[in-house]
């Protein structure tokens, strides 16, 4: 799947795992800046491009490319760098506020880059050894970082911020950007690493934050650049900073959780779908199939995490799974949740909760037109998608499968999904994807239920399904599908 090959890719941002409480941030009657107004550097962070070397040599990589990366760093210095993005609801605009001192206000449109961090923040220039300007690129930022880097041994003790700013799915509602006070994180770390052409020779490579920038946030001449030498040499090996992969272990639970028969209110989590999306058609020569491909993402609001845990009895091939109930950071009890198998197919090897969620073609008059065969779920958190909400954890221990759905011989699985985060899955396989071969032309509805069998205690179920029109048209073999927009947000063609 789509979903796991995404997943995986994603590195894992070593160190403790600490959750944030976005409503606490966020105070509540704090003042709003317009979108001309500058912040005084003494109100907030103080925001400084450093660099961690004064010179390094890269090889060129293929046809005379060179990935440079010149390790220089934005650093929130004396107090946190902080911007929450979020919308109210689906009908009104994404807006981005600092957070300053318990208060916040409203930055400029132009400072982002969609939910992917801020837009042109970063202006990478190099200049040859006669002072000539060979390359210029303005360059989005994301605070947020898999590796962000402790720079002030007075600073935070731990970084709560999440790993990455990107989003898969197009139905967040609110994100969290941030530095922590006294840490850096590299604009170009990783795969935002930018590439140039670039001849033998020696260069100056300068980071500065563009004036608009550091008129809004304060930030003086003198800490908005930063400059190294580079040195670009024979060869075809890529120098890149190696990934800050590993995997904490999720929260350890207490011994002898009660079996409750009674769930307080104040401990259930809201499992909510949001409409598909990623909706595209495709034709499989081999059996002569038209599909319906589609992305579905469950998301996890409420009180409580969603922590489902599988026991096997041993010899056994399933496993059964109870649903573990968290309140005030603390373990309270559990139930009894279904039941989890392992599933040993491609791209799969891993145990599967399988009462987690429904996909279902509808017709026109919501009748039953093809069921997808998806039923076993790997539960992990993929997509942020409220991280405003009181509780949200902001920084996961691990993105999507690594490390959370066992081996076969495995005795315990714990399949945990933190407050505000989501899980998505691509269905682009037969059997998971829709069969529309012989589906006439016509408006459908992509159903998606979060869990089915009502195993599972939750605030309400009242928000359990979602539904997305589509509109099938073409002949066999060249079947095509219209999307149209979900209350103005991503219409499909």
């Amino acid at each position: 799947m789509r979903r796991i090959r995404r997943r995986l890719l994603a590195p894992v941002a070593a160190g403790l795992v600490t959750t944030a409480m976005a409503s606490t941030a966020v105070a509540a009657g704090g003042p709003a800046a317009g979108a001309a107004v500058a912040r005084p550097a003494a109100a907030g962070p103080a925001i400084k491009l450093i660099k961690s070397e004064s010179s390094m040599t890269l090889r060129r990589h293929g046809k005379g490319v060179v990935y440079l990366d010149p390790n220089i760093y934005v650093a929130a210095l004396g107090a946190p760098f902080q911007v929450d993005v979020q919308r109210s609801s689906y009908t009104t605009p994404v807006q981005a506020y600092e957070i300053v001192n318990g208060h916040r206000r409203l930055l400029p449109s132009w400072v982002m880059s969609g939910w992917n961090g801020l837009r042109d923040f970063i202006q990478l220039q190099i200049r040859n050894a006669r002072g000539k300007v060979v390359a210029s690129r303005l360059l989005n930022y994301c605070p947020d970082s898999y590796d962000p880097a402790r720079v002030d041994p007075a600073g935070a003790t731990t970084s709560p911020y999440p790993q990455t700013c990107r989003e898969q799915d197009p139905f967040p509602l609110s994100s969290v950007w941030g530095i922590a006070r006294g840490w850096a994180t590299d604009p170009t770390e990783l795969s935002h690493t930018p590439n140039f052409k670039l001849s033998l020779g020696r260069y100056r490579v300068t980071e500065s934050i563009p004036a608009r920038y550091a008129s809004l946030l304060g930030i003086p001449a003198r800490d908005a650049s930063a400059t190294m030498t580079l040195n670009v040499a024979k060869g075809a090996a890529r120098h890149l900073r190696p990934a800050a992969i590993g995997s904490k272990p999720l929260p350890s639970l207490p011994r002898n959780v009660p079996l409750l028969s009674h769930v307080p209110a104040s401990a259930l989590p809201d499992l909510v779908p949001l409409p598909s999306w990623g909706i595209t058609t495709s034709h499989v020569r081999k059996t002569n199939q038209d599909f319906l491909n589609f992305g579905a993402t469950v998301w996890v609001g409420g009180h409580s995490p969603l922590d489902v845990e599988g026991f096997r009895t041993p010899g056994s091939t399933v496993m059964k799974a109870y649903q573990y109930y968290w309140r005030n950071g603390k373990v309270i009890g559990r139930t009894r949740a279904g039941t989890m198998f392992f599933d040993n197919k491609k791209g799969h090897h891993h145990w599967h909760f399988q009462q987690f969620a429904r996909y279902v073609l509808l017709k026109a008059n919501k009748k039953v037109a093809v069921r997808s065969e998806k039923v076993g779920f790997c539960i992990a958190p993929s997509d942020p998608v409220d991280l405003a909400l009181p509780g949200a954890t902001w920084n996961v221990p691990f993105f999507g499968l690594r490390g959370q759905c066992g081996v076969p011989a495995a005795m315990w699985v714990q399949e945990y999904m933190p407050i505000g985060w989501g899980d998505t899955y691509d269905q682009f396989k037969a059997v998971q994807a829709f069969n529309i071969t012989h589906l006439p032309d016509g408006t459908y509805y992509i159903e998606i239920i979060a869990n089915p069998e009502h195993l599972l205690h939750e605030v309400t179920r009242s928000n359990d399904v979602s539904l997305r029109k589509v509109i099938i048209t073409g002949p066999a073999g060249h079947r095509q599908v219209r999307v149209p927009a979900w209350h103005g947000i991503d219409p499909e063609k």
